[in-house]
């Protein structure tokens, strides 16, 4: 039972980031913070969402690519940090994509569900704290 609740759960969460898909415009961003180790990197070419802000409610596409350099295999995410301190977020199959070479492409999807900073950071393979980040924030918000 829980096991078919899961498949539910990962089914409509799938449903919606692909509508949010249809949905979705691009919007003016900015680079904020970034930090990497030497040779990595991440680079942001393309945000869409549902609206400029990139608020609590907003579905939000990310596009770039990446340059790995430090170890053989990572994985990217797109996450919004907590401002307060707070449990751990589950996150969707659309939050996360693989970095198995020197470089790539990545797309990756999230809906902000409370206040906070989205980055797309890079993390260990088998798991752990990131280790290289960009954050982006709305242009609309930025000034």
């Amino acid at each position: 039972m829980k096991m078919l609740l899961r498949l539910l759960i990962g089914l409509c969460m799938t449903a919606c980031v692909a509508s949010a898909s249809a949905e979705v415009s691009r919007v003016a961003f900015a680079i904020g913070k970034q930090q990497f180790k030497p040779g990595d990197s991440i680079v942001i070419e393309q945000v869409l969402a549902t609206s400029p802000k990139l608020g609590v409610g907003d579905k939000v596409v990310v596009r770039g690519h990446y340059r790995l350099a430090s170890v053989p295999k990572a994985k990217l995410g797109l996450f919004v940090t907590h401002r307060t301190k707070a449990d751990a977020d589950s996150s969707a199959k659309s939050q996360i994509a693989p970095a198995e070479s020197v470089s790539g492409p990545f797309e990756l999807a999230c809906e902000i569900t409370y206040e906070g900073d989205l980055h797309v950071s890079l993390y260990p393979w088998s798991g752990g704290e990131s280790f290289g980040d960009v954050y982006l924030t709305s242009s609309a918000t930025s000034k």
